[in-house]
């Protein structure tokens, strides 16, 4: 009895490993700022109309495994939709960062200048590992007067240097007239993960449920504002439900 007693233990052992490293192997990803969940894609915005300061900026925060380096990343890429503003004034953008705390700074939308992105129209970044474009990536954090750089030229410099997180930015709201940048993102890739792909005829996959935004979106705004948002009875623990509800109903109804 002990010693199958000491097998199972064994074995539930090698399974929590086992457990630990597949995590340890993906990457993660989480909203920030007023950063919002929605059914199909992510809303990020930058607002600096209005007193409040939690939507000045948003974005996704993608963490990635420890020993991960610039010169590793194979895909980098998303789908995106300036409803409001347009791109400019370096945003939207990846935020690559480095072990050392630089950034190295990867612009959606048209080179050499990045604005003039088509308003209300899903457009495709391409994978921007390996785009050669005229200042698509901007490595002025590391090195001085590289701010239009290439992806050769951002390889050459930091290729070896571990990447810890990468962060896909909206915050330029302070260039547009009135102040704000509204720019919708989904299947947004690194390597061979896609995050926030849109449902697509009740499919499975990596498409994310109505739960899955639910926790999402409550992570961004945090547990206050959401039960404020969602609950309906009189303590507001419902949120959770009655969200996944909700979208549950607008994905059907869509």
């Amino acid at each position: 009895m002990a010693r199958k007693l000491m097998v199972t233990i064994v074995a539930l052992g090698v399974m929590l490993v086992g457990a630990r490293v597949a995590a340890a192997a993906g990457i993660s990803a989480s909203l920030f700022g007023g950063a919002v969940a929605e059914t199909s894609d992510v809303k990020l915005t930058s607002d600096l109309t209005d007193v409040s300061a939690a939507n000045d900026f948003s974005g996704i925060k993608l963490t990635l495994p420890a020993g991960t380096t610039f010169a590793s990343l194979t895909r980098l890429g998303t789908d995106f939709n300036p409803t409001v503003g347009g791109c400019g004034g370096g945003s939207p953008r990846f935020s690559i960062q480095l072990a050392s705390g630089k950034n190295v700074f990867v612009y959606l939308g048209p080179s050499p200048n990045f604005t003039g992105c088509t308003l209300n129209s899903w457009q495709s970044s391409g994978n921007l590992i390996g785009n050669n474009d005229t200042g698509r990536y901007d490595t002025s954090q590391v090195q001085a007067d590289t701010q239009s750089n290439t992806y050769a030229g951002a390889l050459a410099l930091v290729g070896s240097q571990q990447v810890t997180e990468i962060d896909l930015v909206v915050d330029a709201g302070w260039f547009f007239n009135p102040k704000t940048q509204t720019v919708l993102v989904r299947n947004v890739q690194v390597n061979d993960q896609t995050f926030f792909a849109p449902q697509q005829g009740g499919g499975s996959g990596k498409a994310q449920s109505a739960a899955q935004l639910c926790k999402a979106e409550l992570k961004s705004i945090g547990k206050t504002a959401f039960e404020q948002k969602y609950g309906k009875n009189h303590n507001l623990r419902n949120a959770m439900g009655k969200c996944v509800s909700k979208l549950a109903h607008q994905k059907n109804h869509k």
